[in-house]
């Protein structure tokens, strides 16, 4: 089987070229973005602030590094500039577009307000697989090349390195390949390895790309025989070692003490959304006592169980109606379920300790206090008026509000967006599994509000990132020094 026939070209279509340098440069952009993308969606994010940001990055990431090049080799091109023009012969610099696109990333998400150190996470150890890619655009153009070897050193090689490596009349070494394998065992390691186990703040990830990165990029230039040159020195490897030391400098969290009040690394206050039944007021008695008015109406022989009850609390009312009614039937059953539900609500609802002193600490140290709830907007403030609660929420999000209800995270979302704050650092409360998946569907940190065995159970096994008995104990969370996400999606 022959790889690579035309070592040059790809497709040709009249005045149209497509090289294989061309090809192997975009592949990787294009795999390195979707990765990102793949993990940016998990966060909530929308996917077309990232889409033009990638629109705007590709062109000025090529353009950096092109530039980047062309000065260290100048004399190739003073003759001839419109040579600068033909970046399908090569040239190239992988530190050049690096910089150019984290430059223009850094002013991109400051001006978004979005936590820069988290989209670094997302997105850097990624690049590592489009360089991997990449560098068989360069094996193409017999770039990135070593040292002369003898023709036996490729004995265990495939035939079409072993061509594509003589170079001058001289085997060289592929350093090309070296890197492109390291690259991808780095992204390997950072991505599943260190992720789970050595990553201890946001940043990190990308820290991690740094740092490996320029030990990679040191290793590989000592061999290579085409680098870029500052006098006697390789540029690569001086930009390498800045990498490192950077790299692990950010590991260590030197940055973020020295720039604890700039952005990136400032810290804000994490906004803090709770759910309503079952959180801040106990409506567990009211809830239980109108789905048995309601089956006694319209499913008389059916006497509801403790765990059908039970299994009332977290989902909406037509999911849980549609469990037993036809689509036809559940308006007018909701209807009459409402109607019930709201003449005895004061009857049957109870305010759990501690929420009033709760949300009014919350409110008077400057949190961003909200309800999310798949109720309808009046039944919420309904609620919360009973205990005079409702003066210290910023936002309330109903069932109206929304397409979809949680466990989808659009109500989250839109009560961050209501309350101008970003949606990275973002507490939840609530007491059903379906509050902890509305969590995790958005990397927000979860927090389960147990206040029965019977409930722990199974907010337990929907794993929050956090477990409170008494809604006092928010008031000690929010003090400590962490991530208002969560780090495990």
């Amino acid at each position: 089987m022959e790889f690579f026939p035309d070592m040059k070209t790809v497709l040709s279509l009249g005045s149209i070229t497509i090289t294989w340098y061309a090809l192997f440069i975009l592949t990787g952009a294009m795999l390195a973005y979707y990765l990102s993308i793949r993990t940016l969606k998990k966060w909530g994010y929308e996917t077309a602030m990232f889409e033009d940001f990638f629109i705007w990055m590709l062109p000025i990431g090529i353009v950096g590094a092109r530039i980047y090049y062309v000065l260290f080799e100048w004399e190739m091109y003073v003759s001839d500039p419109i040579r600068i023009l033909y970046i399908w012969e090569g040239g190239l610099a992988i530190h050049g577009g690096l910089i150019a696109a984290i430059g223009f990333g850094l002013w991109y998400f400051r001006n978004k307000a979005i936590d820069g150190l988290r989209v670094m996470d997302a997105i850097f150890p990624n690049i590592l697989i489009a360089q991997a890619i990449g560098r068989w655009g360069n094996f193409i153009n017999q770039e990135a090349y070593g040292r002369i070897v003898s023709e036996a050193y490729f004995d265990s090689f495939p035939s079409f390195i072993k061509d594509q490596m003589l170079i001058s009349n001289a085997y060289r070494e592929p350093t090309f390949l070296y890197e492109s394998l390291l690259n991808l065992l780095g992204w390997v390691l950072i991505r599943f390895v260190y992720k789970r186990f050595g990553r201890r703040k946001r940043g990190d990830l990308a820290f991690a790309y740094l740092a490996w990165y320029g030990v990679v990029r040191l290793w590989i230039e000592s061999m290579r025989t085409d680098a870029l040159m500052v006098g006697p020195l390789k540029m690569a490897q001086l930009v390498s070692l800045l990498g490192i030391v950077v790299g692990v400098l950010g590991i260590l969290g030197v940055f973020d003490r020295l720039f604890k009040n700039i952005w990136p690394f400032r810290r804000q206050k994490p906004a803090v959304l709770f759910d309503l039944d079952g959180t801040l007021v106990d409506t567990k008695d009211l809830i239980y006592a109108s789905f048995i008015h309601t089956f006694h109406k319209f499913l008389p022989e059916h006497k509801l169980s403790e765990e059908e009850l039970s299994s009332f609390l977290g989902p909406t009312l037509k999911d849980s109606f549609l469990r037993y009614f036809s689509e036809e039937q559940v308006d007018e059953i909701i209807a009459y379920y409402r109607a019930y539900n709201h003449e005895y609500h004061d009857r049957y609802i109870k305010e759990f300790p501690h929420a009033k002193e709760t949300l009014m600490y919350l409110k008077e140290h400057g949190y961003s206090v909200g309800v999310v709830s798949n109720k309808v907007g009046a039944t919420i403030r309904m609620g919360l008026a009973a205990f005079d609660l409702e003066q210290y929420v910023d936002v309330i999000v109903g069932a109206e509000d929304i397409e979809s209800p949680k466990p989808d995270p659009q109500g989250l979302l839109l009560a961050c967006q209501k309350l101008y704050h970003n949606h990275d650092d973002l507490i939840y409360v609530g007491d059903s599994p379906s509050d902890i998946k509305a969590c995790k569907n958005m990397a927000a940190f979860s927090v389960g509000a147990a206040f029965d065995e019977k409930r722990e159970a199974k907010l337990k096994a929907a794993k929050p990132c956090v477990i409170i008995r008494d809604l006092f104990e928010i008031v000690d969370l929010v003090k400590e020094d962490r991530e208002w996400s969560d780090n495990t999606i």
